[in-house]
């Protein structure tokens, strides 16, 4: 039961973790971009529309790269991976923070 778990939560890695990269660098993109250095752009719907196509396109061309070699890649790499991601969003949740 357990390592049908764990096969379950591995699963749902594999599309939530490049989900929130695809995120967080759409956001960290569209702070400097967009809103000059600032939240506003999140005022203004079509800012919003870009922001889901950027996303978008992101979120798939990870997909595209990373879902042929997940099973080919060491698990110290995903969860270097997964290590990463926590630090950047934290990064992210600190700069929002702070600004």
């Amino acid at each position: 039961m357990k390592s049908q778990s764990i096969q379950n939560k591995n699963e749902s890695a594999k599309f939530i973790f490049p989900l929130l990269v695809a995120v967080t660098i759409t956001s960290i993109l569209f702070y400097i971009d967009e809103g000059f250095y600032n939240f506003k752009w999140m005022l203004n719907v079509g800012n919003w529309i870009a922001f889901f196509i950027y996303t978008a396109g992101i979120y798939l061309l990870q997909l595209i790269f990373i879902l042929p070699f997940y099973k080919l890649a060491p698990q110290f790499i995903i969860d270097s991976g997964k290590i990463f991601l926590v630090m950047s969003i934290l990064l992210h949740l600190l700069v929002i923070v702070l600004l």
